[in-house]
């Protein structure tokens, strides 16, 4: 918890004035006021939310006044930066505390557990880290040793899951008699270990030892090695298995299969559901979808199937390119069973159109590869979990933020479905991020509210909407900005009950010449206010200009009472603002 904070407290209504400049000539006027009622959101994991706009309701003068006090206790990290924050309120992706690529994460009791290839032995072992807030880590190391009759042990990419009271662990490695590498299965009754061979029947009664064999062992009849496995339990308790098969010399691509139990598959509904730049996997070499193929050598690996809440459909999550690579990213197809006909969304002309989560540009020394250098690299080979009913992303990163030559480190990131249930993600971010309310108690209050209302703003809905566009290069994403018109503008978000605030993330632009600069005041009644403030320097780099995506003007509050938030801007020029979101619990 920081101990550095300015005094202000207050109850009632907020207003923030803001001050803007950027490189953006055009300065036209708009002078219509809207009003917009947002659906109420029962959790943030629910889908976007779109805004009707109701021209028929101003913002009051008197609450547009200019404070020049404040009495509030507040954090804003602009002054104090990114390195020290109250962490039971906030997480973010420092990159330096879990190394560990290829994450997993499941929730055990009131404690997560994160499994990934061990760097630390050079993959000879398996670690695993727990945390209850996602910002202290206690490492568990040697969970499990290999001693067994067959293999290398050379491990990627474990998983675990708790079947029956059982934790069963599913990793890959190398034999030694062919060099092929397999699935083999842990069990412990912890889950963190010590794991062991299983040692058991299948479904059909027949004896499995994982000293003596790996379990699964269809590769042979391919004579190919098989890698990063994902076990999918969907609602009815049936159980499937998705995996990368590497075909040397051509392409990685992901198969999925039916398990009848936890070690045995059922072989006859095996499918290849996913090939590397391909819209079917009935071809092999169209390369459509290029910017899942940038290297002659393409790879899907690290599939992970997540089915959405809202339109009950399944999604196969992956990564594509090489993970030593910038443009190593997730992307998704969707189908309506577990082993149905995936598709890839496309639109002839797009790029990036089945993109999930990640960098979302061209090769090296194109603009967009050459901006992401110092903000995100490489981050993808992820997962997807729960903390309450916030769904999270986790991946690993490269530590250096451009290349793997420093290891790669555990990130994690929020992600949501959207109306029609499609997955996506507010991230990967660089910046301070709220907690999931299961930890730090608050939520994003903004998706409660009854009423919002604004004035000289174009697309206000995109204010609220919770959504923040990551790649200024996607149309799709960069669309969805509200602008601010040059003079003042406003934002009254109402509350239909009183709320105690705990912080406030303002996300700007994800473009660098449209992004606002300096808001001078955030103005609660009583004379309570956030004053002098100004966007955060190290999300910016301005030799390159570039503004960090998914950043923010964030500040941390003691607890204040509040109905109704007023929002005010002062621009020179039009000025582009992503969204707003407040953090409350009830009174």
């Amino acid at each position: 918890m920081m101990n550095k904070v300015f005094k202000i407290l207050g109850i009632g209504t907020l207003a923030l004035l803001a001050s803007c400049t950027n490189n953006n000539s055009s300065s036209s006027s708009i002078s219509s006021s809207s009003s917009i009622s947002t659906p109420t959101s029962s959790t943030l994991s629910s889908s976007t939310t779109s805004s009707s706009i109701d021209d028929n309701t101003k913002i009051k003068d008197e609450d547009k006044v200019v404070p020049t006090s404040t009495k509030m206790d507040y954090v804003d990290h602009a002054n104090f930066g990114a390195s020290e924050y109250d962490e039971s309120k906030w997480f973010k992706n420092t990159l330096d505390k879990v190394a560990f690529p290829d994450p997993q994460v499941i929730e055990v009791g009131d404690t997560y557990y994160i499994y990934g290839t061990t760097d630390r032995t050079g993959s000879k072992t398996l670690d695993c880290y727990s945390t209850k807030d996602f910002n202290n880590f206690e490492l568990h190391m040697d969970i499990y040793k290999p001693q067994n009759e067959w293999s290398e042990g050379v491990l990627f990419a474990p998983e675990v899951y708790e079947i029956d009271g059982t934790f069963y662990l599913f990793y890959s490695d190398n034999m030694k008699s062919n060099g092929l590498r397999y699935i083999n299965v842990l069990t412990s009754n912890s889950p963190v270990g010590p794991f062991e061979e299983y040692k058991g029947t299948d479904y059909y009664g027949n004896e499995l030892d994982g000293y003596k064999a790996p379990i699964f062992r269809h590769n042979d009849s391919l004579g190919l090695s098989v890698l990063d496995q994902n076990l999918f339990i969907d609602d009815d308790g049936s159980m499937y298995m998705y995996y990368s098969i590497y075909d040397t010399g051509i392409m990685q691509y992901i198969i999925g299969v039916s398990m009848l139990d936890p070690v045995t598959p059922d072989w006859d509904t095996y499918k290849i559901l996913v090939r590397p730049g391909e819209l079917t996997p009935k071809t092999t070499s169209t390369n459509m979808l290029i910017w899942e193929a940038y290297q002659g050598f393409k790879v899907a690996e690290g599939p992970f199937m997540v089915k959405s809440p809202v339109n009950g459909k399944y999604y196969l999550t992956y990564s594509v390119n090489h993970y030593p690579d910038r443009y190593y990213t997730v992307c998704y197809a969707y189908s309506d069973e577990p082993l149905g006909d995936f598709t890839k969304p496309y639109k002839k002309g797009e790029q990036w159109t089945n993109l999930l989560f990640g960098y979302a540009g061209g090769m090296k020394s194109t603009t967009v590869y050459d901006k992401w250098e110092g903000f995100m690299s490489g981050t993808a080979h992820h997962c997807i979990f729960k903390i309450g009913d916030q769904y999270m992303i986790g991946y690993h990163a490269h530590k250096n933020r451009k290349d793997s030559s420093n290891g790669r480190f555990f990130g994690l990131d929020r992600l949501f479905f959207n109306e029609e249930g499609t997955p996506y993600c507010y991230g990967p971010t660089d910046s301070i991020e709220p907690l999931p309310e299961k930890i730090s108690g608050y939520k994003n209050i903004v998706l409660d509210a009854a009423n919002v209302k604004t004035e000289n703003i174009t697309n206000p809905e995109y204010l609220t909407d919770n959504f923040v566009p990551e790649h200024y290069n996607l149309p799709v994403e960069s669309s969805r900005e509200a602008t601010l018109g040059s003079g003042l503008s406003y934002v009254e978000i109402d509350f239909d009950k009183e709320y105690l605030i705990g912080g406030l993330s303002i996300y700007n632009s994800c473009f660098y010449e449209k992004a606002l600069s300096q808001i001078e005041f955030i103005k609660f009644d009583n004379d309570n206010n956030i004053i002098d403030t100004v966007f955060p320097s190290e999300y910016l780099n301005d030799e390159k200009e570039f503004i960090f995506p998914g950043s923010a003007f964030t500040y941390d509050i003691k607890d204040i009472k509040a109905k109704r938030v007023i929002i005010g801007f002062n621009c020179g020029s039009e000025t582009n603002l992503s969204e707003i979101s407040i953090y409350g619990k009830t009174a």
